[in-house]
């Protein structure tokens, strides 16, 4: 790092006249403006090669993609809870899984420019994953496919849905403790729920089925505390509710003095 900040300017000026400067000791800059564009240019000198990188920060995205996926997953968790549902459920809210999945897919994408690599998996797996959710039900409320009450009908290719998606958030659950105890939590609810739901619909497992159920509310009641969690503490500047960060990712007295230096688009992560 000391190599790096020895040939770094102290301030770089924009070209519409905008700041960006870097903290002592730190090769990161942070920007002093929400309307900072991100560049690389890379400048010859005498003593080596300097690199200076503008930075732009973005809104946390993970907390609009936590409120959608925690929307998504307590409809799908209730349902197969069998806390709810009449005959034209499918018909009632495949527009609001597939509005709520296309929303986790943007989230995705904002959190790879964020360089968060575990939300980007996340909230890319399961948007697309609701998505498929949502058109699989326009197709049973349309009567083109017929609906399979799991209960005496084996219904394995959509159990091949929710092992795929659960083995990939089994991953997740690992990556998590990188992040904070309530992803961990998080994923690995889910990880368990998306397990049962796919073994109920291989073995034709009522109980199985709303075991799987509860569980994948227990998740999305988790990521909707998550997601107020961090709502409340990027509004206010410091936490509100215990967000249970670990390692890298709590919040320093840099970040909080610095305004837009723990912001991201500005560190790794959100």
């Amino acid at each position: 790092r000391d190599s790096h900040t020895t040939h770094l300017p102290m301030a770089t000026t924009l070209a519409d006249g905008m700041q960006t400067s870097y903290v002592a000791g730190s090769a990161v800059p942070y920007a002093t403006s929400s309307t900072t564009t991100t560049t690389t240019t890379v400048q010859q000198s005498g003593q080596g090669i300097n690199t200076v990188v503008y930075v732009t920060p973005i809104a946390a995205p993970s907390i609009l993609g936590l409120y959608s996926f925690a929307a998504a997953t307590a409809i799908v968790g209730a349902r197969a809870a069998q806390w709810y549902g009449i005959s034209q459920s499918p018909l009632i809210f495949w527009p609001f899984i597939l509005t709520l999945g296309i929303v986790q897919v943007l989230t995705a994408l904002w959190s790879f420019k964020a360089r968060d690599n575990l939300a980007t998996v996340f909230h890319g797996v399961w948007g697309a994953f609701y998505i498929a959710y949502a058109l699989l039900n326009l197709f049973f409320a349309q009567g083109t496919l017929a609906f399979l009450a799991v209960d005496g009908q084996r219904f394995s290719e959509f159990g091949m849905f929710w092992i795929t998606v659960g083995a990939i958030t089994c991953v997740t659950v690992a990556a998590s403790f990188a992040e904070s105890l309530l992803w961990v939590l998080i994923t690995a609810t889910l990880a368990v729920g998306s397990i049962f739901t796919a073994c109920a619909y291989f073995t034709t497992s009522f109980g199985i089925l709303r075991a799987g159920g509860y569980l994948l509310f227990i998740s999305a009641a988790l990521a909707f505390y998550q997601a107020t969690a961090w709502l409340l503490e990027y509004q206010y500047g410091r936490p509100i509710l215990p967000s249970l960060r670990l390692g890298r990712h709590r919040l320093t007295e840099t970040a909080l003095l610095n305004r837009g230096f723990g912001e991201p688009g500005v560190k790794k992560g959100q």
